[in-house]
């Protein structure tokens, strides 16, 4: 997958929020980080046959992330900055895969971050609670755009 692809999935997502900030975010970053990863893992899944998998880390990855822009004061810059990370770390997973060097430390990492946002998904539940229905066609539409781009390449 390339760069254009992930950069135009990160121009979709960006355009969704619109909010002013003089938040911190790490929160957000460490988060998105996170679901890139998680998403990225799910992608090799998916690449392997296991499209249920896939949407299994999807949706586990955005609620988390989602759960956090929800409920955070972020601008809409730190929400494109936020995408860039996700995006980027989905592909560093994808081509860790692709070229064969999917390691221990990548593995510990996608653990890690299956913990970090099983801890967000259990802090920000009743943001996901609240804000659910007015997520779910974002979600839905990116999940369904990356796996439109899985299945080109």
């Amino acid at each position: 997958m390339g760069k254009k692809h992930i950069s135009l999935f990160m121009l979709l997502m960006s355009l969704m929020w619109h909010s002013p900030s003089w938040a911190d975010t790490s929160k957000v970053d460490d988060l998105a980080a996170c679901a890139g990863v998680v998403i990225g893992n799910g992608a090799v899944d998916f690449f392997m046959g296991d499209e249920a998998a896939f949407d299994s880390a999807a949706d586990i990855g955005y609620t988390a992330y989602l759960s956090e822009v929800f409920s955070g004061q972020y601008s809409q810059s730190d929400l494109q900055i936020a995408d860039q990370i996700l995006g980027s770390n989905l592909d560093k997973v994808i081509s860790a895969y692709n070229s064969e060097t999917f390691d221990s430390d990548l593995y510990e990492e996608v653990v890690w971050c299956y913990r970090m946002l099983a801890s967000q998904l259990m802090d920000g539940a009743q943001t996901i609670i609240d804000n659910q229905a007015q997520w779910a066609n974002v979600k839905q539409t990116s999940i369904n755009t990356i796996k439109r781009i899985l299945r080109a390449g």
